[in-house]
Parts: C-alpha cells; sequence; structure tokens
C-alpha cells in the first residue's frame, strides 16, 4: 500500500521536467531533483483509490517506486471474483507501461483478509474450503505481480501480505487467552469466569482440592462468587477434560468387568453345548465369545488413548500465539512454492505484522517466527523437489520469503496491557519489539496514529515513534525501502506527503535551498523565492501564507499555485501532488 519516491541526481543548469501525456500506458514526467531520496529510500503510499489514476498522479513528484493497492479490494472470491481480477489485462498493461517508461520500481499488497493459516475467522477451525479460497486469492495476487513484472521485464517483485486475518489474538492476558485446540484443530477464546453464589469452599467440594491448588494463583472470591482470571479459566478447562476422561476411563472399566464377567459365563455354556454335541449352539455361542472379545479390545484401546490423552493435555490445549506462527508458516511457503514453481518472474513474499494486537502475529516477533518457520519448510521442499543443495536452497529461501514492518500496527499496542510490566506498551518497548524482525526485514510501512487506531496519518501527527524506529534498525544494519502510508489525516496524501518528508528529515525539506542559490537562480522554471520558500523552513512557508501545500508554498495569486489536473504551476519549480 504504497510508493517510494527517489529522485535522480541533480546536475547543475539542468534541471528538466517533461510532460508528454498521449494514453494512460504512454505518460513521461521526469523530475531531476538532488539524490535526497535514494539516500534517505522514503516513500509513499498510493492509498485506497483507483489504481491507475491514483499511479498516473503520484508519477508527477518523480516517484521511481510504487506499490499497488489491491487489499482495499479484497473479496476471497465470490461474484466478483477475486481483488486481482478487479484490475484486468488493460489496467495490468498500463500499469506496467507507466511504470517502465517512467522507470518505476513496482510492488503488489495482497488483499489483507488473507489468512495463511487457513483458519476461517468466523468459527475459529481450519476449514479445508476457506483454505482453499485464501490460498487461491494469494496466488491470484502473486500471478498479478508476475504479469505486471513479466511485462516491465522485472524479477523478484514484492508482494506483501499480512500474516493473518484473525481476532485471536490479544496481549492483555488480564483481558482473554487464545488457545488452540490441537485435537480439534480449532481455536477458542477464554476470559475470566465467574462461578455465581459459591465460595471458595464449596469450589473445592465440587471440584476437588486437586483443582483448587492448580488454580488458586488465579482464583479469587468476590461479593460471594468465585471468579477466574483468563489463565485460570484456561487451565480449568484443561482440568475438566481431566476430570472427564478420568470419567469416561471410569465408565470403561465398568463396562469391561461386564464384558468379562458375560464373557465366563458364555465359556461355562459353551461348554455344555459341546459336551451334548449340539454344534449350531456352538457355532452361535463361538460368535458371542469373538464379539465380546472384539468389544473387549476396543474398550482397552479407548482408554489407553484416554489415558494418553489425560497425560499429553498441555500438548493438546497451548495458547494461540504458540501455535500461529507454525500453521501460518505452511501458507507462507506454499505462496512462496507456487512463487518460484509456477509464475516467470518469482515474485517475493513479504509478510506484513498484523493491523492489530487482536490478531494473531502482531507481535513482530511473532511475524519473525513464522518467517523462519516458512524458510525452513520452503528449503526442505525445494531439496526434497529439485534436489537442491541446501546453501542453494537456503539462498532462495531467503530471496523469496521475508517481513514488511508496519510501523503504525505496531504503535496500536500501546492501548494494550504488557502482562510483563501491568503497563500499557512504551514507546521503548514498541522499539525492541520491532528490532525482532532485523533478520528477516526487506520493506516498511511507515505510517501514524494515537495508539488506538490504525489511521495512517502523516509522520509527526501521532505519537508512533516512527524515526526511532527507523533509526534503531538502520542502526543494526537493515537498509530497506521505507514506503510511508500517510493518507488518512486532513487532506489525504497530498498533505500528508509534505508534512512526512519533513518528519523524517528528508534533505529536500531540511532548512536550506537544495541546492546552491547560482544554480538555483539560473534553473528554468525556478524561483528563488518561491522554492526557497516552499523547500525549506525558511522564508513565506510558515509565516505568511497559510495555503501552503507540499512542494508548492505561494500563493496562487503569486504565479506559483498548485499542480494538479486541473491547474499548472507558476513560477515554482517543482510540482505539488
Amino acid at each position: 500500500m504504497g510508493c517510494i519516491i527517489r529522485l535522480k541526481t541533480y546536475k547543475s543548469n539542468e534541471y528538466v521536467q517533461s510532460y508528454r501525456i498521449q494514453n494512460m500506458t504512454d505518460y513521461v514526467l521526469n523530475n531531476e531533483f538532488s539524490n535526497a531520496f535514494k539516500t534517505k529510500a522514503l516513500g509513499l503510499s498510493i492509498g485506497e483509490h483507483d489504481q491507475l489514476a491514483a499511479f498516473a498522479k503520484i508519477l508527477r513528484s518523480g516517484t521511481q517506486m510504487a506499490e499497488i493497492d489491491l487489499a482495499s479490494m479484497y473479496g476471497l472470491g465470490g461474484e466478483r471474483g477475486t481483488s486481482a481480477e478487479g484490475l484486468g489485462k488493460t489496467e495490468r498493461q498500463a500499469i506496467a507501461n507507466l511504470a517502465r517508461t517512467n522507470d518505476v520500481d513496482l510492488s503488489v499488497h495482497a488483499p489483507w483478509a488473507i489468512n495463511f493459516a487457513g483458519i476461517d475467522p468466523n468459527s475459529g477451525k481450519r476449514d479445508p474450503d476457506y483454505k482453499r479460497l485464501s490460498t487461491h486469492e494469494a496466488n491470484e495476487a502473486i500471478k498479478f505481480a508476475d504479469d505486471i513484472g513479466a511485462t516491465m521485464g522485472r524479477k523478484n517483485m514484492p508482494v506483501i501480505f499480512h500474516a493473518a486475518f484473525d481476532q485471536f489474538g490479544n496481549p492483555d492476558k488480564n483481558a482473554r487467552i487464545v488457545a488452540y485446540d490441537n485435537n480439534e484443530n480449532k481455536v477458542m477464546a477464554v476470559g475470566p469466569e465467574k462461578f455465581s453464589n459459591m465460595n471458595i469452599a464449596k469450589f473445592k467440594d465440587i471440584y476437588g482440592e486437586d483443582t483448587y491448588n492448580r488454580l488458586k494463583s488465579g482464583i479469587k472470591e468476590v461479593d460471594g462468587a468465585v471468579e477466574l482470571s483468563p489463565q485460570a479459566a484456561f487451565d480449568f478447562k484443561k482440568d475438566q477434560s481431566r476430570m472427564q476422561a478420568s470419567q469416561e476411563i471410569a465408565n470403561l472399566e465398568i463396562t469391561k468387568r461386564n464384558l468379562e464377567y458375560n464373557n465366563r459365563a458364555l465359556a461355562a455354556e459353551l461348554a455344555v453345548a459341546a459336551a451334548k454335541g449340539d454344534r449350531s449352539k456352538v457355532e452361535e455361542l463361538t460368535k458371542r465369545s469373538e464379539a465380546f472379545s472384539q468389544m473387549t479390545e476396543d474398550l482397552e484401546r479407548r482408554r489407553k488413548i484416554l489415558e494418553l490423552e489425560t497425560q499429553n493435555l498441555d500438548k493438546r490445549f497451548t495458547t494461540f500465539e504458540q501455535k500461529a506462527p507454525k500453521l501460518a508458516a505452511e501458507g507462507i511457503k506454499d505462496a512462496a512454492l507456487f512463487s518460484y514453481e509456477r509464475t516467470k518472474t518469482k515474485p517475493m513474499i513479504l509478510v506484513e505484522n498484523t493491523m492489530t494486537p487482536d490478531m494473531s502475529l502482531s507481535n513482530p516477533a511473532e511475524t519473525a517466527a513464522a518467517v523462519k518457520e516458512a524458510r525452513a519448510l520452503l528449503v526442505k521442499e525445494l531439496q526434497k523437489r529439485d534436489g537442491l543443495s541446501r546453501s542453494s536452497a537456503e539462498e532462495i529461501s531467503e530471496q523469496m520469503i521475508g517481513i514488511n514492518l508496519d510501523v503504525g500496527h505496531l504503535n496500536i499496542f500501546k492501548s494494550y496491557t504488557n502482562p510483563k510490566t501491568g503497563k500499557p506498551y512504551t514507546d521503548r518497548e514498541i522499539i525492541e519489539m520491532a528490532k525482532s524482525t532485523k533478520d528477516y526485514l526487506k520493506r516498511y510501512h511507515l505510517n501514524d496514529n494515537m495508539g488506538h487506531v490504525d489511521a495512517h496519518l502523516p509522520l509527526g501527527e501521532g505519537n508512533a515513534p516512527v524515526k526511532e524506529i527507523y533509526e534503531a534498525l538502520k542502526n543494526a544494519g537493515v537498509e530497506a525501502p521505507a514506503i510511508m502510508e500517510v493518507f488518512g489525516g486532513t487532506g489525504g496524501i497530498d498533505v500528508g506527503a509534505g508534512v512526512s518528508y519533513q518528519y523524517m528529515d528528508a534533505p529536500l525539506f531540511g532548512n536550506t535551498p537544495y541546492k546552491s542559490l547560482p544554480d538555483y537562480a539560473a534553473a528554468p522554471y525556478s524561483s528563488i523565492i518561491g522554492d526557497y520558500a516552499s523547500y525549506s523552513d525558511l522564508g513565506l512557508k510558515g509565516d505568511f501564507f497559510p495555503t501552503y501545500s507540499s512542494f508548492s508554498g505561494i500563493l496562487p495569486a503569486t504565479g506559483a499555485g498548485y499542480m494538479n489536473e486541473k491547474r499548472g504551476g507558476g513560477f515554482s519549480g517543482a510540482p505539488s501532488f
């Protein structure tokens, strides 16, 4: 959901702006600026608009990377088909031609409804039909990238997927615990549980001293009721399963003893029939005896299974945060394998931490665990299918699978309690969470919010530690493009672009003009006053003209104006959006 602007090296006295619009597939606009954004690797999101029109619009800024957004078109099949099918052959060719003609590097954001684990968000079960739809949607997004990449002559175009689409996460263990039943392949959310009209003594009497002792760290009596914390309620469910298994085992033992008693009586009856030479009676009794023996064997087999399940309840029920990375890794591996084996250009699969902590795999550490596991699974598949050496398979898996870190998503952890501290997450803790992705990170989404909603505000207008995360990962050796999703504030992308670049200290928005004044004055279509005010914190930008908007900061009446579809700019040398 973004595009990256890289500005070509500015050559003194050779400032060029060429406009040639014949049709949507032959649209050239080359802006020669400084190399500011090659250094900073910052960029813009297209946002949730008509993709072709939005792409053509942002080309005016000198964009050299863009991200086509299928996320806002999601549908998981249905009457309108997949999201990728919403952009047909004509649109795909137009996008590819625009990108190729203007030397723009593309990526694709896949629909966010895809769930790599194959878990239906409504039922919580691993549903084969839901998995099939999700896989189909993912594959179509990959083929979409492959179609455009083939037209452009581009390999390994990034396709960004949200790690999961569900409501099965929550870092606040005081609110609920999300568990996974490995026997039923089902997610279950466990919240606090209350037993009305019951005190601790009565609870012990009904459920036993042993059960109470296992739960006592999370059990309390309040106003004549016993209350269990989510963790205690989770443990209580396991304890109830243990009790039910024990009861069933006891019933099996009673049934088994009854069968053994009947079988002994049958043996005596069979002996009498044999002594009398009653062959038909012997055959009848023999069949009944064999049936009793089979029933006894079945009961014994069931008893052993129950005993094993009782001993392994902790393995049957696990927290979903432990299980989710392993489940998602299978789907990530399948997507990467599809791309590697079934496409010409082999688009890479980038996995993004999910939108809110109420979704699984929202913690970047869990996303990293899923990517690590997916890479290992892909290595095994490549060795098995293609006979590759381990080192070759590992090189391919590292190229094909990585992480896209969404900083705005991560900032929403501030609305939740850190179970380790009992307090809301802090900037420092969020930065440390982000650093868990450093070995897998290939791209960012940068956007801001107030820690509550994924608002996609311009950078600096919320409280997300955007710059701090960016710098921390850069200091850790990460070099990755940073796509700014800043279309959510007042004024949309037109305003968000300039605000966000300035927040990130992009050289173009420093306190001095972006080149020396002699060259500046000599450049055609420029203005010392206009551009000086627009590109710096000096001059007229903030002091006298509140109509300042992104690149063109002078009132229209002075001749500068704004460049858009309807009006050309004046003497200010760089266009607005």
